[in-house]
């Protein structure tokens, strides 16, 4: 996959970015979950996901090039977001995180493909096969840069993303947002786990977890944090869906 990226610095004196919107789906949850989906028994009746964000889009898109329909489950907030970023598929919403699982099982036991983004610990694999042409590239055109920082959701891109960089003499750093102050597709470990079950569980005392500012949008978060580093040139942000016409506000 290295040449997928679409890297630059829109500032002199300030960060790398890597424009995950670029991507087909709108998020880098696309390269993720196309490495997942090549490995998919066939004759399943469609993908399933618990999400309001990224991931059910890019469900939503690889779906659509293979012919299956997708089912986002989430709450009002996130039928909203996915609506507002062209979600084609079904939305269900339930009252509680219990009840989205619970349809999920349904689903998966009526043999649709469910990747369970929250525990299978598969994904992360899925995210070093891409991270590694990441990491090649940011070499060859920005070698000045020593440290990556991306939003922190279900941990498998920054435990992939740790994983890959980390042994190329990178550090990285899984932003969260700001307390009371929710992102689309980003959480809070302390309050948000699915305990040991959780594919990020046995990874985070090894992880650099920090939190973001107050900030409107993901990417306004990473921006604002890598400007209050030492050295912002030389920081890569992983923006999930952020795109290359928002240069601009890096």
């Amino acid at each position: 996959m290295h040449g997928v990226f679409s890297l630059s610095r829109p500032r002199a004196g300030g960060p790398v970015v890597l424009w995950g919107g670029n991507q087909p789906s709108g998020s880098l949850k696309y390269l993720t979950f196309a490495r997942y989906l090549a490995a998919m028994p066939p004759g399943s009746r469609g993908l399933v996901e618990t999400s309001g964000a990224s991931s059910a889009l890019a469900l939503d898109v690889l779906g659509r090039e293979r012919g299956l329909p997708t089912v986002a489950l989430t709450d009002a907030s996130g039928e909203a977001y996915l609506r507002a970023h062209g979600f084609q598929g079904q939305v269900r919403m339930a009252g509680s995180m219990a009840d989205l699982l619970a349809q999920a099982r349904s689903l998966e036991r009526d043999g649709w493909c469910w990747p369970r983004q929250l525990t299978n610990r598969a994904l992360v694999a899925c995210v070093e096969s891409w991270a590694a042409g990441l990491r090649a590239q940011v070499r060859e055109r920005f070698p000045t840069v020593r440290h990556v920082v991306c939003g922190f959701g279900t941990g498998a891109t920054l435990v992939g993303l740790t994983r890959v960089f980390t042994a190329g003499g990178f550090s990285v750093t899984g932003l969260q947002p700001a307390p009371g102050k929710p992102l689309p597709g980003w959480r809070t470990w302390e309050g948000q786990n699915l305990g040991a079950e959780d594919l990020f569980f046995e990874h985070q005392p090894r992880m650099q977890l920090s939190t973001a500012a107050p900030a409107p949008d993901p990417f306004t978060a990473l921006k604002e944090w890598t400007h209050q580093q030492p050295h912002p040139e030389r920081v890569l942000i992983v923006a999930h869906s952020a795109r290359e016409q928002d240069s601009a506000r890096a």
